[in-house]
């Protein structure tokens, strides 16, 4: 491979510099237009939330635990009941993969050199290990929808390509901290993808990531939680 792309100063210096910023700006606004937009499809509403067998026996006639079994014979129909191994492996991919960039030491050291900004760092090995977790869960979810005909058969070219996007940047992060391939192509890459990341969050189905606490917390009957005012405008 020509290895002069990644040794040159001026490249180098704009996809560390104004390409970083020009991520950050299409990231933070394709948020706020998509908020917006989202928003928009709703309205505020005085509903009632859903509550299994309502019309037969009032709500407020049931006993806590009769509540509680109400709810988790609901649970049972949903993704949760049907395979909870797959949700706690979600679970964790999820949460790996949000946390692990905020709190990585390197980082946080050059956010420190930047803009004089320290935040709490795990140690190298934790986040080495949540790393791993993120390919781990990645190579899973892209076995899953390659050989379970069921997954198989709803996944398209696009769900191929933003799985391999996400993984992407903790991929060529690792192999660049454990010194795999050449370092500076593997750290360039790993700059590149998660740039690429950034910038494809707010108009592809990443965007979840956003729409879930939106959905929970403001949008009736989206198993939603609290006391959500919202409905959805059809």
């Amino acid at each position: 491979m020509n290895m002069t792309i990644f040794s040159n100063t001026v490249f180098l210096d704009f996809i560390k510099g104004p390409m970083v910023w020009l991520s950050f700006i299409i990231f933070g606004l394709g948020l706020i237009v998509q908020t917006i937009r989202l928003l928009k499809l709703t309205r505020i509403k005085e509903a009632r939330r859903f509550a299994p067998d309502a019309a037969i026996v009032p709500q407020t006639d049931l006993s806590k635990w009769e509540r509680f079994t109400r709810y988790f014979a609901f649970l049972r129909i949903t993704v949760l009941g049907a395979n909870a191994c797959l949700v706690l492996v979600s679970f964790i991919f999820h949460v790996c993969l949000v946390i692990t960039p905020i709190f990585v030491l390197g980082h946080n050291v050059l956010l420190d050199t930047s803009f004089g900004i320290s935040l709490v760092s795990f140690p190298e090995q934790i986040s080495d290990i949540l790393t791993k977790f993120v390919i781990a869960g990645g190579l899973l979810f892209f076995m899953r929808r390659l050989f379970l005909r069921r997954v198989r058969m709803i996944s398209t070219v696009n769900d191929f390509i933003l799985l391999f996007v996400a993984v992407a940047p903790f991929l060529t992060g690792f192999l660049a901290y454990h010194h795999i391939f050449n370092y500076n192509i593997m750290i360039v890459l790993h700059i590149l993808c998660g740039e690429l990341m950034l910038m494809l969050i707010p108009f592809s189905k990443f965007f979840h990531m956003v729409f879930f606490f939106i959905s929970r917390f403001m949008i009736v009957s989206e198993h939603s939680l609290g006391s959500p005012k919202r409905s959805w405008q059809y």
